[in-house]
């Protein structure tokens, strides 16, 4: 009886042990789920809040819960988020069929760089560029804050599950972060350093004035390579400055290293050796302790300027010599707009008197004309004296005529008025015709006419009744002063000579020379240029013979009209000789 009751005693104390333990576990239990949610609590509420926008979707894509930092950024309520599938806020292609999460682990897998941003869109319509990354929760696990992009491996896995097993109801967590700020400050940081390389040359030394790095600019400018500035202390005095230039960097490094910032102009070689100017701006960066240990210089090139100042500095050394030519400049124009008012004057009076002497011939003759018609009848001698008088009348007509046809000729051809009509002309032939329009007067003074025909025809680019003009001018001339039975030489040839004016032109120009060479009394010296004057008569050659003054003035006119010129000289056997020269076109 006794055995029997000890142990019923030791069953129920086992008993109350067991329960004791069960009551003492129950209560660790409780108190351990009150933790768990309190923790739970205290995780969604971090997951609600964090600055990470955070989206849970089902399987389907459709949206369970989300964060107030996914509101954010995408611009919608929780209410129009929740249990609907969210194609608008991240723009899928058709296949996944409006199934944003199956969508974002395709483009993290096949993305071709990490760093490049997912496209969302903003409930106002602009687009998002957003940070994504994945991690799946299921009932037996959860994968949070999982970084896709570090585990390639992982990611083509997850998809391979994902595809195989729809069954087990996974849901999906994706965690977003809006850097489309950030990618535009770097976009706008990446422009303004374009632009600075553009427009300046950079270097960044370290504190002991090492050379660390150089932009494109500067070896651009200086024709190097950017190797050879790395590691360089006195990179000026290694291409080829001055070694003077060595000193000035010690004291500017000096300065520098006090933590002053320094702006000043610095010499550097290009790699052809010649100099480049730069205005250059250097900051020193300062630690916490304000001890330098990185400079950064931006240089702008001011060669062009230093060159400018350089000739500046010359003129003005030269200022006055400057000044004497700039007088000398005025007094002769001075003294040709004199001689401009002189030469006015005298071709005033030179054409009052052309003028005065034919009208006065034709008043003169026209007065004894009426004379006789007041005596009548008229006989024989009365008629024979008329028709003197009248042929007197015409002759000084027509010679008044053709003074006032050269004045207007030649007025049009001052003021560029006269048209030129330019076609290709065999001079040659040219010259025959002339040659035979003066055949007359040729055979009535017995004078020999030599016309040098050329061993293959010439040609020019010319108008041909101007130069037709020129030439009857000088065989008018040439036939007028030359004696009876004296010779007159004509050819041409392909030839070449100096246009230019100036004892310093030396250009030649190819083209066609006419010379006409006849043995009358010749030109002097100092009239040689006179002579294409208007009004003007040489002095061996003012014998009445006749002519209007202005024909060589006409030439001189017309030569320069077709860019060639027009000069006499002396012929070695006597008499004149005339050239004129048409460039080739």
């Amino acid at each position: 009886m006794n055995e029997t009751s000890d142990k019923q005693s030791f069953e129920i104390q086992r008993l109350n042990d067991e329960i004791y333990q069960l009551k003492r576990q129950n209560t660790e239990l409780t108190r351990t789920g009150f933790d768990l949610i309190s923790t739970q609590t205290k995780l969604q509420s971090v997951l609600h809040n964090a600055s990470d926008g955070i989206i849970s979707f089902a399987s389907d894509g459709t949206v369970e819960s989300v964060n107030s930092s996914a509101q954010q950024i995408f611009g919608y309520s929780e209410e129009e988020i929740v249990s609907h599938q969210i194609p608008n806020l991240i723009p899928c292609p058709d296949w996944v069929e409006n199934n944003v999460p199956a969508y974002i682990e395709y483009f993290l897998k096949s993305r071709a760089t990490p760093e490049l941003p997912l496209i969302g869109k903003h409930k106002m319509g602009f687009d998002i560029q957003l940070n994504v990354s994945i991690a799946q929760t299921s009932k037996n696990h959860t994968l949070l804050f999982k970084n896709r992009r570090q585990d390639k491996h992982a990611i083509a896995s997850d998809l391979e599950n994902h595809a195989q097993d729809t069954a087990r109801n996974d849901s999906t967590v994706c965690f977003f972060r809006d850097i489309t700020l950030n990618k535009k400050l770097e976009k706008d940081l990446a422009d303004q350093k374009h632009a600075l390389d553009l427009a300046a040359a950079i270097i960044i030394r370290d504190k002991d004035f090492r050379v660390i790095d150089v932009n494109d600019k500067l070896c651009q400018t200086l024709g190097r390579n950017r190797n050879e500035f790395l590691g360089e202390q006195y990179i000026q005095t290694k291409f080829g400055a001055p070694a003077k230039v060595e000193i000035e960097l010690n004291k500017i490094r000096e300065f520098l290293s006090q933590g002053n910032p320094w702006v000043g102009e610095t010499l550097f070689m290009s790699l052809k050796g010649d100099p480049i100017w730069f205005t250059e701006s250097t900051t020193p960066f300062l630690d916490k302790n304000n001890v330098p240990y990185q400079y950064l210089s931006i240089l702008f090139d001011i060669t062009d300027r230093k060159i400018f100042e350089s000739q500046l500095e010359q003129h003005r050394d030269n200022l006055q010599h400057l000044v004497d030519i700039q007088v000398n400049d005025i007094r002769n124009a001075r003294d040709d707009a004199n001689f401009a008012n002189q030469a006015k004057s005298e071709f005033l009076a030179n054409i009052s008197h052309e003028l005065r002497t034919p009208l006065h011939g034709i008043i003169s003759f026209t007065q004894l004309s009426l004379k006789q018609f007041k005596t009548l009848p008229l006989d024989e001698s009365r008629t024979s004296k008329l028709e003197k008088f009248i042929g007197n009348i015409e002759l000084t007509s027509q010679r008044l005529l053709l003074l006032l046809n050269d004045l207007l000729d030649l007025s049009k051809l001052e003021t560029g008025k006269e048209k030129f009509n330019p076609e290709r002309i065999n001079l040659y032939e040219l010259i025959r015709q002339i040659h035979d329009e003066y055949s007359a007067k040729i055979l009535e003074k017995q004078i020999e006419f030599i016309l040098i025909k050329p061993d293959k025809p010439i040609f020019s680019i010319c108008d041909k009744q101007k130069v037709l003009q020129i030439f009857s001018n000088l065989m008018s001339n040439a036939i007028k002063f030359s004696p009876e039975q004296k010779s007159i030489v004509v050819h041409i040839e392909k030839d070449e000579t100096v246009l230019g004016r100036r004892s310093t032109d030396t250009k030649k120009t190819k083209g066609v020379t006419f010379t006409i060479t006849d043995q009358g009394p010749g030109i002097p010296d100092h009239e040689l240029t006179a002579i294409f004057d208007k009004f003007y008569q040489s002095s061996t050659t003012k014998s009445g013979a006749g002519g209007t003054g202005l024909g060589l003035s006409i030439s001189q006119e017309i030569a320069s009209a077709h860019q060639g010129k027009i000069w006499a000289e002396h012929n070695p056997k006597g008499g004149a000789v005339f050239k004129l020269f048409l460039p080739d076109v």
